[in-house]
This record gives C-alpha cells, sequence and structure tokens, in this order.
C-alpha cells in the first residue's frame, strides 16, 4: 500500500491537488470543501498458481473533487488525466516501514490489467446535486503482478 500511496502522491504533488488516503486521512468535513483526490486500494487479492508462484491483484481507484467556483473550468479532465496517465505505468512495489528491517529494496512491479478487465476506466459523475457546486470524476485501474 506504501508503493501504491508514494506513487499517487508524486502525481498529486506535480498537479498540484491534495491526495486524501482512504483509511489513513481522515475526511473531517470541513477539508472536504476544497478541490481534492481521494486514493483508495482494494486488495491485495492473492492466489496461489503452483508451489511458490503467486498472481496478485490491486484494485485503485481515485475519487477527483472539485468546487465549481473557479475561472478555469477544466481543471477536472486536466487531473482526470494525469491520475489516468499514472494508471498506464508501472508502479514498482518497495519493501517499507515494517519493524522486521525492511530497507526499501524493490519487490516487484504491478503493472496494468490486460483482457477481459479494461485497465483502467475514467468515470465522469458531473455536478452531485442542483444545489451543490460540487463535479466529481473518478479514475479506476487493476493491476496485476506474479512472483515466486
Amino acid at each position: 500500500m506504501a508503493s501504491i500511496v508514494k506513487y499517487f502522491s508524486d502525481v498529486s504533488l506535480a498537479i498540484p491537488l491534495p491526495l486524501l488516503v482512504d483509511g489513513i486521512d481522515e475526511r473531517e468535513q470541513e477539508k472536504l470543501h476544497y478541490d481534492h483526490a481521494e486514493l483508495r486500494i482494494t486488495g491485495p487479492y492473492s492466489n496461489e498458481l503452483s508451489r511458490d508462484y503467486w498472481r496478485i491483484l490491486v484494485d485503485v481507484n481515485i475519487l477527483l473533487t472539485e468546487l465549481m467556483d473557479k475561472i478555469n473550468a477544466y481543471d477536472l479532465q486536466t487531473w482526470c488525466g494525469a491520475y489516468g496517465n499514472a494508471m498506464d505505468g508501472p508502479i514498482n512495489v518497495y519493501k517499507y516501514g515494517s519493524e522486521s528491517g525492511d530497507d526499501g529494496s524493490w519487490v516487484f512491479c504491478l503493472t496494468p490489467v490486460h483482457g477481459k478487465i479494461d485497465p483502467n476506466r475514467v468515470l465522469h459523475f458531473g455536478q452531485l446535486g442542483r444545489t451543490e457546486r460540487i463535479r466529481q470524476s473518478m479514475i479506476d485501474g487493476h493491476f496485476i503482478t506474479y512472483f515466486g
């Protein structure tokens, strides 16, 4: 999870757009009244294909929230492009933060799933309601790796 958070945090810094991580950052109501992205990670789903050879699947989605009070009406599409482009690339996974002496070394690479499932999709939800001046979009990605 830490490697995925680091990867998308770098994208957020380049835009720039604040990134909240589900399960780590608090979703306090007063903090949600500004443009931001929310990162959600589902998985990993592991499957041992043969003895000591594993397939790992991870779903990643980013919910983008834009307040409609700016001059540039295309900020949301720009952010979707930046995150959508990041969903196309491999995500390097490193050993981070355990007390067992992890040294930050490279473990494997998550790549977008290709095949029956689209590797990533951009979904535009539009304005949330008639009175709310808030628009949202989501980028949904699926990643896979094999190791053993």
